[in-house]
């Protein structure tokens, strides 16, 4: 079995009253995930363009003493972790500081303070800053497993800002890990080992070669990272980046170096075309496994007209059907340019 771009076209046909009660076909794409199989449509793009939302005023009246996550309160106002875990309760690595999650969504759960500034635009990101957030991240995870061996699941996510969910504007991540996987990562373990039983070949590895030949998806390669846009996206754009290494204990700074300059690539054309949030995960399997790569997907969050609609709706949480407004293969050469730059 090889990977398959599977698509499937329908037409609604309808009186357009915006072109004269024209009667017109107007097309919907439905996309199978080449490695799960599940679906996403790309819908018809009214061409509006995004706009992103300034928390500058915001950040004033939440920075400082009402943030937890500020230099003045972030040694006092955070949870510390057992000693037996971390000595000090608290992992500090240049401006990060790796503490508890007060209200946790995993047996293991860290927020990683990013940096003492407290509304970080995305221009305003650097490489080290963010590489530094990853490594502290992966300090707590290792930390964790070697504690806590029946772990087999582990990932790093990003909420950016509250169109993403984010409820805090100063940059931070969190840090799961446990032996029971997310829906996610269960569907896609299951669906990449039995790529490998009937092919004998990696996904990950397969998918990559597969868009560098076909060259419709494939975005750029950033050291020990290849960069796609998903065949069938989870968002209006869905970038995939596959690393060199299987397992947490594979990773090092050099990777965290890698990622690092991919997002400063991302972060410029998502504010090119008006995003100004996203959502980010991380997926790392724990132990070495033939059929996984640590991987990482970025999709975009927003909201939509002077309602501020949200951008997800009853077929991206009840019917599990993501929604793409924007063509992938055309967004790839979009963004393609800013990792030329």
């Amino acid at each position: 079995m090889s990977i398959t771009f599977i698509a499937k076209e329908e037409f609604f046909t309808f009186h357009d009253p915006m072109q004269d009660g024209k009667l017109i076909d107007r097309k919907t794409e439905i996309r199978m995930d080449p490695l799960t199989g599940e679906t996403s449509r790309i819908i018809f793009d009214p061409g509006a363009p995004f706009t992103s939302t300034d928390y500058s005023e915001q950040a004033k009246q939440t920075e400082g003493t009402k943030c937890p996550f500020c230099p003045e309160n972030v040694h006092t106002f955070t949870p510390k972790f057992p000693n037996d875990l971390i000595e000090d309760g608290r992992i500090i690595q240049g401006e990060a500081v790796v503490f508890p999650n007060l209200f946790p969504y995993s047996k293991h759960n860290a927020v990683v303070r990013m940096c003492d500034q407290h509304y970080v635009k995305l221009d305003e990101f650097t490489a080290p800053m963010i590489a530094n957030s990853f490594s502290a991240a992966h300090n707590y995870l290792t930390k964790v497993i070697t504690q806590d061996p029946e772990t087999a699941y582990a990932s790093i996510n990003w909420n950016y800002l509250p169109p993403s969910g984010g409820s805090i504007l100063h940059p931070h991540i969190h840090v799961l890990a446990s032996e029971i996987p997310t829906n996610y990562q269960l569907i896609a373990l299951a669906s990449s080992e039995q790529f490998h039983t009937e092919t004998e070949s990696n996904y990950y590895d397969s998918l990559i070669e597969t868009e560098r030949k076909t060259d419709e998806r494939f975005i750029a390669s950033v050291g020990s990272i290849d960069w796609v846009h998903a065949f069938a996206p989870k968002s209006h754009t869905d970038f995939i980046g596959v690393l060199d290494v299987s397992s947490l204990d594979e990773l090092n700074d050099n990777n965290w170096q890698d990622l690092a300059e991919s997002l400063t690539h991302f972060f410029r054309y998502f504010e090119s075309i008006g995003i100004a949030s996203f959502n980010l995960g991380l997926f790392i399997p724990v132990s070495k496994n033939s059929s996984e790569r640590v991987h990482v997907r970025i999709v975009p969050r927003l909201t939509m007209g002077a309602l501020q609609t949200s951008d997800m709706n009853v077929f991206n949480f009840l019917h599990g059907e993501p929604l793409c407004l924007k063509v992938p293969e055309e967004i790839t050469k979009e963004v393609a340019v800013y990792f030329s730059k």
